[in-house]
């Protein structure tokens, strides 16, 4: 059977032996170097009915490295050429194997030459006449087939080496997705079985808080505090790692027209009806429509509104600027607040997990939000960025794709 190359490859071998064919005549072959063999991995002549008897012949019949007029080429690189062929001549030095071939449809002439690159060899070429009315081969020919060797030589060998390497890509990819998915089932489990017993030590340290704060000593009762505050950080953070984890297993079906607006209003209703006394300037300007998952982008919208605000709490009035254009096939929305604001050498670090730019001191949170906002971004084929500077407020924003998510 002839020998299997990659889609790529095996396309421009076929297109090499055809070419040569058409420039030279008439059929062509090209066995390649694998080992100690030299394998068949294209032929071509004009009539189909010859080329496969000549395909069916090469499948059959091996051919060592060393032997025969090709082993002579492959190890001198001097071209084998007979323009006008004596086949009883020729027999004294052919492969007694390919002697029924040369018999069958009556080669007249023929050309052997060395496929190498970088000092390797490849394999060879063959081009055989097979007509009389075709004229004998000439040293012009023979030049032209040198030359356009060389440069056929040196193609395959460089989708060789992008094979290679695409594979070698391939294998890592699917190394990469396994570990990954492997650490985000890891990341599930750990968390799912970290939430029940967070809740039983909230849940008996406020039942102690209750039923036993009077007959505690002032410390008691501050290292119960302590305690509860630890436990629901601990909880907020074992829900956001499964978010993050459950979003690795999740497609982001299905897919829908979002209303920006209403999402980010409908967000913000939330906020303060969770929380009265939150004093919000929400600035709305204007939210291009998207499609994607409203779920996912709803939760987008949540943490980076909810960082506004928690970012702003230091100002009187938590003013949040949201806004949206379509720029280049890109839908561009961003969050602006005149809060805390970042150190923009350490922008870089804003979306990775549990990086955090703040101390739990000055503002609670988990380190997980933003990492949240980037992957489900990133699952919508979209990109996000963050601008800021201390005490001069930040913008983090979020592209997505005007035609939708092109991966699930």
């Amino acid at each position: 059977m002839f020998a299997e190359a990659s889609t790529d490859l095996g396309r421009l071998l076929s297109v090499v032996a055809r070419r040569f064919s058409e420039l030279v005549g008439e059929a062509s072959n090209i066995r390649l170097v694998e080992g100690d063999d030299l394998v068949p991995v294209a032929t071509y002549h004009p009539d189909s009915e010859i080329e496969g008897y000549l395909r069916e012949f090469h499948d059959r019949t091996p051919l060592k490295v060393g032997q025969g007029i090709s082993g002579r080429v492959l190890e001198t690189g001097s071209a084998y050429f007979e323009p006008e062929l004596d086949l009883e001549r020729l027999k004294q030095t052919l492969a007694p194997a390919f002697v029924p071939i040369f018999e069958k449809i009556g080669i007249t002439g023929m050309i052997v030459v060395r496929l190498r690159a970088r000092g390797v060899n490849l394999g060879y070429l063959s081009l055989f006449r097979t007509s009389t009315a075709r004229p004998p081969y000439t040293l012009d020919d023979l030049h032209l087939v040198q030359d356009l060797a060389e440069r056929a030589a040196l193609a395959i060998d460089n989708s060789r080496i992008l094979d290679s390497l695409e594979r070698r890509v391939a294998e890592r990819t699917h190394q990469l997705e396994a570990a990954n998915r492997e650490l985000e089932a890891f990341a599930f489990s750990v968390s799912h079985d970290l939430r029940s017993p967070l809740r039983a030590i909230d849940s008996f340290s406020r039942m102690l808080q209750e039923d036993f704060a009077p007959a505690l000593p002032d410390e008691g009762r501050r290292m119960l505090d302590v305690v509860r505050r630890n436990a629901q950080h601990m909880s907020h953070l074992v829900e956001d790692l499964l978010r993050l984890s459950r979003l690795g297993h999740r497609a982001i079906r299905p897919i829908v027209e979002i209303d920006m607006r209403e999402v980010v209003e409908t967000v913000i209703e939330g906020m303060r009806a969770a929380n009265p006394d939150l004093a919000i300037d929400l600035r709305l300007g204007e939210l291009p429509p998207a499609l994607g998952n409203v779920e996912l982008l709803r939760q987008v919208w949540v943490n980076l509104l909810d960082n506004a605000v928690k970012y702003s709490r230091r100002r009187p009035v938590a003013i949040v600027e949201v806004s949206g254009a379509r720029e280049a096939g890109e839908l561009r929305y961003t969050v602006t607040d005149h809060g805390a604001g970042f150190d923009p050498a350490q922008a870089d670090k804003l979306f990775g997990v549990f990086q955090r730019l703040h101390s739990d001191a000055e503002f609670e949170g988990t380190g997980v939000g933003l990492a949240l906002v980037q992957r489900i971004v990133e699952r919508h084929g979209g990109r996000v960025w963050a601008e800021g500077h201390p005490d001069q407020g930040a913008t983090f924003g979020f592209g997505l794709p005007e035609r939708g998510p092109t991966r699930s």
